[in-house]
């Protein structure tokens, strides 16, 4: 990809714009070029990291509920019980959560780079503002 001469020489032309804009300028397109054609993985993996942390918080709290239950038992039914429930709430999860993780990775692994980009919003042809002289004005008397 070849830069244009008008955007390759913006500075010198400019006296007003740092010597480091064309620098920035070229690094902040990489960025958003960069984004746009990794923008769908990045989406699924993603999604991803969410059904694992939701998998986690899920099962942190049945961890959290066999230590309460553990507290309340008297007998060794009463320990066999609680743990039958932990693992009971702890494969439900899974299984439940195991279909949608399966799903991110198989989207994120099946999707084609090329076909889902983003395009780049067009470049303003001004981002900078202008002040007019103020010598071209005539004098104004406030009242």
């Amino acid at each position: 990809m070849s830069i244009s001469e008008k955007q390759a020489h913006t500075a010198t032309t400019n006296p007003k714009t740092s010597p480091t804009y064309d620098f920035f300028q070229i690094m902040f397109q990489s960025a958003d070029t960069f984004s746009s054609v990794w923008q769908p993985m990045l989406k699924g993996v993603g999604r991803w990291h969410l059904e694992v942390a939701n998998l986690g918080a899920k099962q942190g709290q049945a961890t959290l509920q066999l230590s309460r239950d553990l507290a309340r038992c008297w007998t060794a039914a009463d320990v066999t019980a609680a743990y039958g429930r932990y693992w009971q709430a702890m494969t439900s999860q899974y299984t439940e959560s195991s279909g949608r993780i399966a799903a991110s990775v198989s989207q994120t692994v099946q999707s084609d780079v090329v076909s889902d980009v983003v395009a780049i919003p067009s470049k303003r042809s001004r981002d900078t503002m202008t002040i007019p002289d103020p010598a071209a004005f005539p004098d104004r008397k406030v009242a």
